[in-house]
């Protein structure tokens, strides 16, 4: 059967499997505001410089030294291209996914900051000064907790130990009492790593949560398949990645339905939905997209040409469904299938071509029923989902 057959991560999404490792569908669902948390860190950026601006001028930072004056300044200078590199980052797609539009630039955004900070805390004359300064490494833990991998987390955890307590030694050997410099330094790791641990240990268990309730939101209880929200955002994932390649999308109903829950009572009324889903599931080959609308309507979405998505419907059709009181209930179903456009679809011509679709083979299926019941319609569609002309 023709269809996707090598593209392994499209079929885990039509099954809906991995709906939920897609940045574009969660983003979209979870509607989220991310633009006061882009220019907060990108405002945090510039404090650092400020505050290495300010070692210029305290006695106890670079004391008129030209090359403590240099690193400090260079060091504060860069801060302003990165705040405005910070500010333009989309923040949601690095949150969920750990990874960025700009390849690499989260984890480099990381080192950058550990590194500048721990030069700049070296430079500082006073290590007293620099040891308390080293409480800054919690704001880029912060950063880090939230947006790259645990690795990541790790390594900057290490590196910020190893800085904070290599200034806590610098500390002791410039007078500062053993006890004191124990103490405070203890204190600054432990500020620095639980900050880092529990935003790390939040943002995890925030993000299974969510993924969890997305899955509640687009799944069907009764029959585990998607439901119609599930399926609009599997089918446009299906679309947008099916350039110059056919589409059909399939509608099915229970012939007498209400008849069967009214005569054998809802609890056979599920069952026989549940042999439905289960036969338009081994009816199709990956990637399709398999799901209940509500009540009893089905839908599937296919990369087929007519002449498969007829043998599926025949499949479909010609397998009875046990009410369990002797009678055979039977699938009725309508189909639009036509051509995708060339180009690559955008989000919105995906949905709306789903949309139009549902609608044509929802015609489909009303004149199959009036023909008669147990058998299918066929609608051909042009590369936008309207009916040729």
């Amino acid at each position: 059967m023709s269809g996707l057959g090598g593209d392994s991560l499209t079929a885990e999404i039509a099954r809906g499997g991995q709906l939920y490792d897609e940045t574009h569908h969660v983003l979209r669902q979870l509607r989220l505001r991310e633009r006061h948390i882009r220019y907060t860190i990108a405002g945090l950026v510039l404090i650092f410089g400020v505050v290495g601006a300010l070692g210029l001028f305290t006695p106890s930072g670079s004391q008129g030294s030209v090359w403590r004056s240099l690193i400090l300044g260079t060091a504060a200078a860069t801060t302003v291209p990165t705040a405005i590199a910070v500010s333009r980052v989309h923040l949601g797609e690095m949150w969920w996914t750990k990874k960025s539009h700009v390849r690499g630039f989260n984890n480099v955004f990381v080192a950058y900051a550990d590194i500048g900070v721990a030069v700049c805390l070296f430079v500082i004359a006073d290590p007293r000064l620099a040891l308390y300064f080293s409480a800054l490494f919690a704001v880029v833990g912060s950063y880090s907790a939230h947006f790259v991998r645990a690795h990541v987390v790790y390594l900057h955890m290490a590196f910020s130990s190893a800085v904070t307590c290599t200034l806590g030694i610098l500390a002791w050997h410039d007078g500062v009492p053993p006890v004191t410099a124990f103490s405070a330094t203890l204190a600054l790791l432990v500020a620095v790593n639980g900050t880092v641990t529990l935003h790390h240990g939040y943002t995890s268990d925030l993000q299974r949560t969510l993924k969890h309730q997305l899955r509640m939101a687009n799944t069907d209880p009764l029959t585990g398949l998607l439901n119609r929200r599930g399926f609009v955002l599997a089918t446009s994932t299906l679309l947008r990645r099916g350039q110059g390649d056919r589409f059909a999308l399939l509608i099915a109903d229970v012939d007498r339905f209400k008849r069967i829950n009214d005569d054998h009572g809802h609890g056979v009324g599920d069952l026989v939905l549940q042999q439905v889903a289960e036969i338009l599931q081994g009816a199709v080959d990956e990637p399709a997209v398999v799901a209940r609308l509500g009540g009893d309507e089905f839908a599937i979405a296919m990369r087929l040409d007519e002449a498969a998505a007829r043998a599926v419907a025949e499949d479909i059709r010609g397998q009875p469904i046990d009410t369990e009181d002797g009678e055979w209930a039977t699938v009725s179903l309508g189909i639009a299938v036509g051509p995708l456009p060339r180009d690559q679809m955008s989000d919105e011509d995906a949905t709306a071509r789903i949309r139009r679709d549902l609608a044509l083979a929802d015609d489909a299926l009303f004149s199959a029923k009036a023909n008669r019941r147990g058998s299918y319609a066929v609608v051909l569609t042009t590369s936008t989902g309207s009916r040729p002309d």
